[in-house]
C-alpha cells in the first residue's frame, strides 16, 4: 500500500482527531491510556546476528517505561487492553522531557486493530508481566528494513499475589520484572521469525508529572520509524489528544 496506505492514514486520523479531543477534555486525561506507573529501566542488548545485534546496542542504557491501563481508572482490573510505552534514553537522568535522540515506542495487549474485542478477554488484566505487547503496525528500522515489534514477558516466573501493581512491585524487588524486546521482520527474503533484540528490566517505580510525561510514536531517534496506515491514523488522534487534556 506504501505511500498512499500513509495518506489515506492521515486523511482518516483527520477525522478521528477532535473525537480523540473531546474524549481527553471530558476525561481530563488521555483518551487511552489514563492511567499508569512510571518505571526506571535498564535496556541490554542481546546476541541477535549481526544486523540486529547494532539495533540492539543503539536501543542498550536507561529508558522510562509506562506500563498502563486502556480504559479503565482507579485501580480497576476489569477486561481491557493494556499498554507499554517505552522511551529509550540518550541520558541517564530521567524526567518527562525527551531530549534530541530518544526513541519513543508504543504497544499493547492487542496484537492488530481487528483483534481488539478478543484482546480485550484474553488480556491477563491482574499482572503487567503476564502479557506479550505489540507494536500493532509496521516500523522501518535503520540498517534493517520494514519490522514488526513486540514485547514478551517470562512465563515461568513464580506465582505473585496482590494487585496488578503490588504484583509488579514485587517482581522488580526480585529482579525478575522483564520485557524482551523482539523484532521480525517483513523482509521477503529475511525468515519471518521472532528475534530478540534487547532485555528491559524494570529497576524502580519513579514518580513524574503525568501532564508533562507524553510519549510520542513519532519520536525516532534511534532510527525506528513507524510507517504505513495505522501509524498515520494515529498521529492526528494522539495529537488532539494531548491537546484536550489539562491533567492526567
Amino acid at each position: 500500500m506504501g505511500l498512499l496506505g500513509e495518506v489515506m492514514g492521515k486523511a482518516v486520523g483527520t477525522l478521528w482527531g477532535p473525537p480523540f479531543r473531546a474524549i481527553a477534555e471530558r476525561r481530563h486525561a488521555r483518551s487511552l491510556h489514563a492511567e499508569g506507573i512510571c518505571l526506571r529501566a535498564e535496556v541490554l542488548p542481546l546476541l541477535a546476528g549481526p544486523t540486529l545485534l547494532s539495533v540492539g546496542q543503539r536501543l542498550a542504557g536507561p529508558a522510562l517505561v509506562r506500563l498502563s491501563t486502556s480504559m479503565w481508572r482507579n485501580g480497576k482490573e476489569w477486561p481491557d487492553i493494556l499498554g507499554a510505552a517505552v522511551r529509550f534514553l540518550r541520558q541517564n537522568h530521567i524526567t518527562e522531557d525527551a531530549v534530541p535522540g530518544d526513541q519513543d515506542l508504543l504497544f499493547s495487549t492487542m496484537r492488530h486493530m481487528w483483534t481488539l474485542a478478543p484482546a480485550v478477554l484474553s488480556t491477563r488484566v491482574h499482572d503487567f508481566l503476564e502479557n506479550d505487547y505489540y507494536g500493532i503496525a509496521p516500523f522501518r528500522v535503520e540498517g534493517v528494513g520494514r519490522v514488526k515489534l513486540r514485547l514478551t514477558s517470562p512465563r515461568d516466573a513464580a506465582p505473585r499475589q496482590g494487585s496488578r501493581v503490588e504484583r509488579l512491585r514485587e517482581a522488580m524487588s526480585t529482579g525478575t520484572a522483564v520485557l524482551t524486546f523482539e523484532a521480525r521482520s517483513l523482509d521477503s527474503n529475511a525468515p519471518h521469525t521472532w528475534r530478540p533484540l534487547a532485555e528491559i528490566f524494570l529497576r524502580e517505580e519513579v514518580t513524574l508529572d503525568p501532564e508533562r510525561l507524553r510519549f510520542s510514536p513519532f519520536r525516532d531517534g534511534l532510527g525506528i520509524t513507524p510507517t504505513g496506515f495505522l501509524h498515520n491514523m494515529r498521529r492526528s488522534a494522539y495529537q488532539q489528544s494531548q491537546v484536550g487534556r489539562t491533567e492526567h
